[in-house]
């Protein structure tokens, strides 16, 4: 999967990505997710949105997101070319 535009991304960007887990089964997920800084030259660290309520995520709005979410404190390192498109800019 590669990235869809050539918008360079910046922290506090909310990007459309593709999580490659490493779980039984190598679930694959497409969710938003918020860059949070960068790691190397091609790699980004995303902090997750969910749409699962637990009692640690904080509520997450903006106009872009159609549905309920919420901001995980769950981080992750991907590779640069997991980010599908652009959505918007996070008011953390």
């Amino acid at each position: 999967m590669s990235t869809v535009t050539t918008r360079v991304p910046r922290i506090g960007d909310i990007w459309l990505v593709h999580y490659p887990y490493l779980t039984p089964g190598n679930m694959e997920k497409i969710r938003p997710g918020i860059i949070i800084g960068f790691k190397n030259n091609d790699e980004v660290i995303i902090q997750k949105l969910t749409t699962k309520k637990k009692k640690y995520n904080k509520e997450f709005v903006h106009p872009k997101l159609k549905r309920k979410t919420y901001l995980s404190p769950e981080k992750m390192s991907i590779q640069d070319y997991n980010l599908i498109r652009y959505i918007g800019k996070a008011k953390i």
